[in-house]
């Protein structure tokens, strides 16, 4: 996969997972040239108004993306970061994607750890089923993994 030209989108939302999934991007276009987007999504609960502003998960979603911003600029990487509500996460990606003409997507997901977990969650699921681009997922490693 060459990403020479292409338009990356990285969804964050302030988890480990997501952060390593936006870092490993930047080191991908320390050699290469490509569009990095950055967005965060405040998920709005059904009851209220899409008009309605939650300033406390604004604040968080500030936040993450100035954290993203300051990691971004360690690598060298120019990004687009944006703070967006929506009232679920994976059609508003999606969506994004597609008003963007986004070539790809980087999910950080991480890992479950249980019996009878799914390997990704609802937002993820949503996004690998009806992204318009591809798709990569970054998958956290699996903690105090011992290799045999």
């Amino acid at each position: 996969m060459s990403l020479n030209g292409k338009r990356i989108l990285v969804p964050v939302n302030g988890s480990p997972a997501s952060e390593a999934g936006f870092l490993w991007v930047c080191g991908l276009l320390q050699r290469v040239q490509a569009e990095l987007h950055a967005i965060y999504i405040t998920e709005l609960p059904l009851e209220f108004d899409m008009t309605t502003e939650f300033v406390m998960q604004d604040h968080q979603g500030e936040s993450v993306l100035a954290r993203i911003e300051h990691l971004a600029a360690g690598h060298r990487c120019h990004i687009r970061a944006q703070l967006l509500q929506a009232r679920h996460a994976g059609p508003a990606i999606v969506q994004e994607a597609l008003d963007r003409r986004m070539d790809l997507i980087v999910l950080g997901i991480p890992h479950q750890k249980g019996v009878g977990l799914p390997a990704v969650n609802s937002t993820a699921s949503f996004v690998l089923g009806n992204a318009p681009c591809e798709v990569v997922c970054y998958r956290e490693p699996v903690p105090n993994a011992v290799l045999s």
